[in-house]
């Protein structure tokens, strides 16, 4: 059998970073307990994942590793705080697309410049997005609901995690690939969920994690997904681009420390992370909650930032979302 890519691309950033990791272990560090923030509330996809994040790492550096849930602001509550601690690898932030490449837009005012003020470590995964809908009020699925929202512009509510979240701009792009108008209704915490249950906002665009046991249980239908392929958690749901889309949103997360951090604790934490993205368990554990491992060396991080705060940078303005 052939070696997955992302497999050997993991292989190669443990390799090239072991020298300098092993270099900086005589310096023993970690010293004494890390932090992982997280910036959003516990019992969520991201916090699961930093949970297992942490507890593989708490077994190779045998200090504890806390999570710290601070949520509020899309982001930005946490991303204070780290900054507000000592550039030395012992306070890491578990950082979204959104806190990371998306705020700068959505904030004029924001107290700080991710990529100015942020080290990346570690691009961790990826997740697809799912469009779910209430059961039973559009018939035909991405069709019958595009049909519909085209008869009746303006009409139809849709609900997500705050204005400019990853889940409020990917809805966004359905609608323009879509050629229709919909409300937008932002929520905080779990009343995004609630409120499409309920059939108040009918539909949402969110990560697969977020409603797998929702779609599973009949209380969400599901109408497409985001990717080139057919996810295997849900192989009945056709893909955008099957259905004539071209619907890419962006769903990673990443490792990432205040800038100044001496370079080679963040090779040490690099080189750790990718080390815990090979093992077998921890990619059953990304596996269960659909997301894919990506990895790689420490500048893989602003490569991404890079990336889509390019593409996505025009939409928010476009969007006039700025707080």
């Amino acid at each position: 059998m052939k070696t997955p890519h992302w497999i050997k691309g993991l292989m190669g950033a443990v390799l090239a970073l072991s020298f300098g990791a092993q270099g900086w272990a005589q310096d023993d560090f970690p010293s004494r307990p890390v932090r992982l923030v997280v910036p959003q509330i516990g019992g969520t996809g991201n916090d699961v994942l930093a949970r297992s994040l942490a507890e593989r790492l708490r077994e190779r550096w045998k200090v504890p590793v806390v999570v710290e849930n601070r949520p509020g602001a899309n982001g930005t509550i946490a991303a204070n705080y780290v900054l507000g601690q000592p550039a030395d690898g012992a306070t890491l932030f578990l950082a979204g697309v959104s806190n990371l490449a998306f705020n700068p837009f959505l904030y004029p005012t924001l107290s700080h410049d991710p990529r100015r003020d942020f080290a990346g470590v570690a691009v961790l995964a990826n997740s697809p997005f799912v469009l779910v809908a209430t059961p039973g009020r559009f018939t035909g699925g991405l069709p019958g609901f595009v049909e519909q929202a085209r008869a009746r512009p303006g009409e139809i509510n849709y609900a997500s995690g705050g204005m400019g979240n990853s889940t409020h701009l990917a809805m966004d792009l359905v609608a323009e690939r879509a050629g229709v108008q919909l409300t937008h209704v932002p929520f905080n915490g779990g009343g995004a969920s609630t409120s499409l249950l309920s059939g108040e906002t009918p539909v949402m665009m969110n990560v697969v994690a977020g409603v797998k046991p929702l779609i599973d249980a009949g209380k969400l239908e599901a109408f497409a997904v985001t990717g080139k392929q057919r996810i295997a958690a849900l192989p009945d749901v056709p893909t955008f681009a099957e259905q004539g889309y071209e619907v890419d949103v962006p769903g990673w997360y990443a490792i990432v420390v205040k800038r100044d951090t001496p370079a080679p604790v963040v090779q040490r934490i690099n080189a750790d992370i990718n080390a815990v993205l090979l093992d077998p368990a921890f990619r059953e554990t990304l596996a269960f909650q659909f997301l894919d491992p990506i990895g790689g060396p420490p500048e893989t991080v602003e490569q991404y930032v890079t990336r889509d705060a390019d593409a996505w940078g025009a939409r928010i303005r476009a969007l006039d979302l700025n707080h």
